[in-house]
């Protein structure tokens, strides 16, 4: 045995094993301020009704405007837009996004409302014409046109205009449905959030069209000023 070769593996075998534990302490040390990064993160998750048309987001307990407007628009459909045929699906769709406190209750007003409408063979169809969403609560207010019908004939008179209020809860990760009910179109809460509503809305295009001056050439500038 070469005692020089032996020596000389020895040091490097050493050597290997002190990169190695280095290493080893520099992950270990990435990933502690990963964890501790991640617990000290809000998270912002992506939760989404059964249908949507744009994107929506939940962040902690709280959601968005828009995802209030996608999921109580589905709510109030399904749960407006009845027939005998289709009603019994529909609330079953509507049971698996509630609540526990009130899955029972909401459960015994569906089959009363079922009853009455297999019994005179009636549908009802909702016109969906405005929604408030009330972030900060987590609840959406639809405002729209009731209609009924009976035997496939619209009854004259049976229209009227409608608020129904859709109040969410999170519960295990998911937004659940905690409250469905009809309120007064008159309400002081329902008028300031729609007055509040008009005035963001004015608002927004009173910017767009300032913005879109701004954008204008000088050469169109001086035409729109005449000579």
């Amino acid at each position: 045995m070469n005692p020089t070769k032996h020596l000389g593996d020895i040091q490097s075998l050493v050597a290997a094993l002190k990169r190695q534990q280095t290493i080893t302490v520099v992950v270990g040390v990435v990933a502690a301020l990963l964890v501790v990064l991640v617990m000290g993160k809000t998270h912002t998750v992506i939760l989404e009704p059964p249908t949507r048309s744009k994107a929506i987001a939940v962040v902690g307990d709280r959601v968005d405007a828009a995802w209030l407007e996608e999921m109580g628009a589905w709510v109030a459909h399904m749960m407006l837009d009845a027939s005998p045929a289709s009603l019994v699906w529909q609330q079953e769709q509507v049971l698996r996004w509630t609540h526990p406190s009130v899955h029972g209750q909401l459960q015994q007003d569906m089959a009363v409302q079922a009853k009455r409408l297999v019994e005179s063979n009636a549908a009802t169809v909702f016109w969906l014409q405005q929604v408030a969403p009330d972030p900060e609560h987590r609840r959406v207010v639809l405002v729209g046109l009731l209609d009924t019908y009976v035997n496939g004939a619209k009854v004259a008179g049976a229209s009227r205009n409608v608020s129904y209020l859709a109040g969410f809860e999170s519960r295990g990760g998911r937004m659940l449905l905690k409250q469905w009910s009809e309120v007064p179109g008159d309400d002081i809460w329902l008028a300031r959030l729609q007055e509040r509503l008009a005035k963001e809305q004015q608002t927004k295009e009173r910017t767009a069209k300032e913005r879109q001056a701004k954008d204008l050439p000088a050469d169109a500038s001086r035409e729109d000023a005449g000579p």
